[in-house]
């Protein structure tokens, strides 16, 4: 929903990020993180995510595995102007899977525990140059784009993903031995 999200909320989600593992010395930290909120802007790299997409889906016909994920795909497609929060992480080149993924990840879990969907997406790396534009992020900053995450209120029905249960994808001490715990019982959805 284009709903938008409080400032305590996008303060804890943030927050969350930066306490995600981080190699170095404490404080050493290297990540920056782009919070948008602000309308226009959003309108101006929802205009560059689908040019992006609509690419990418000329480039790898059949891209998406299966419906609902195309069609999830399709509609941050159409929405993207609508998203009331996106968080862009940024960090020295070669990173990123370090430090940036990390925090980026934290920030979706933490999005979750404040009733918020979230979706980790690295589209817009492939027009970096020109989200950077539109965000004024210096060309000499010493950082690139990693990844985005659109946040907001999740549209109707929303719950728990189908997943494998955890006992069937895990072995114990040794490859192929069972674990003999099992599972949580996962949250109702709704």
């Amino acid at each position: 929903k284009p709903d938008p999200v409080p400032d305590d909320v996008i303060a804890r989600i943030v927050d969350a990020g930066t306490r995600a593992p981080s190699p170095g010395a404490a404080g050493a930290q290297t990540w920056r993180f782009l919070v948008v909120t602000d309308r226009a802007v959003m309108a101006q790299l929802g205009a560059i995510w689908r040019a992006a997409r609509d690419e990418l889906l000329q480039q790898i016909p059949g891209l998406y595995a299966n419906e609902k994920q195309a069609s999830s795909s399709q509609h941050l497609h159409d929405h993207f102007d609508e998203v009331p929060l996106l968080i862009l992480g940024y960090g020295p080149e070669g990173m990123g899977s370090n430090t940036v993924v990390q925090a980026l990840w934290s920030m979706c879990l933490a999005a979750r525990a404040e009733g918020l969907g979230s979706t980790y997406t690295t589209l817009l790396t492939r027009v970096a140059d020109q989200v950077d534009a539109v965000l004024g992020v210096p060309a000499d900053s010493g950082v690139r784009l990693y990844a985005a995450l659109p946040i907001g209120s999740p549209l109707g029905r929303w719950g728990v993903a189908p997943r494998q249960p955890a006992n069937e994808v895990t072995f114990a001490d040794r490859w192929g031995v069972p674990p003999t715990w099992e599972p949580p019982t996962p949250p109702a959805t709704g």
